[in-house]
């Protein structure tokens, strides 16, 4: 088959808002981790740390604007770049046990 035959099967992706903007996450411990955040959508975000990133597979918590706090699991961090993948589930606004 020919790539110009190829038609990609779409995968409805939520649109990220791409912003860079000053961020102020923190650890499950509640120390402040200074970020600029590079996109951002209602499953996660992608930040640079202004210091040293949260290690992989550790808990953050983002607040967000609407005073609404998201927490969140580090999936990746490469360098001083990482990224977050918030717990979407209903009810996990609380903390994890």
């Amino acid at each position: 088959m020919g790539h110009k035959r190829f038609r990609p099967t779409p995968i409805p992706r939520e649109r990220r808002l791409r912003q860079c903007a000053r961020f102020s996450l923190t650890d499950a411990h509640g120390q402040p981790i200074e970020v600029m955040v590079r996109d951002i959508s209602s499953r996660g975000l992608s930040a640079a740390a202004i210091g040293t990133p949260p290690p992989a597979e550790t808990v953050v918590r983002a607040r967000l604007e609407d005073g609404q706090e998201l927490w969140g699991l580090v999936r990746w961090s490469r360098g001083n770049l990482f990224g977050v993948e918030f717990d979407t589930r209903p009810g996990s606004l609380t903390p994890p046990s």
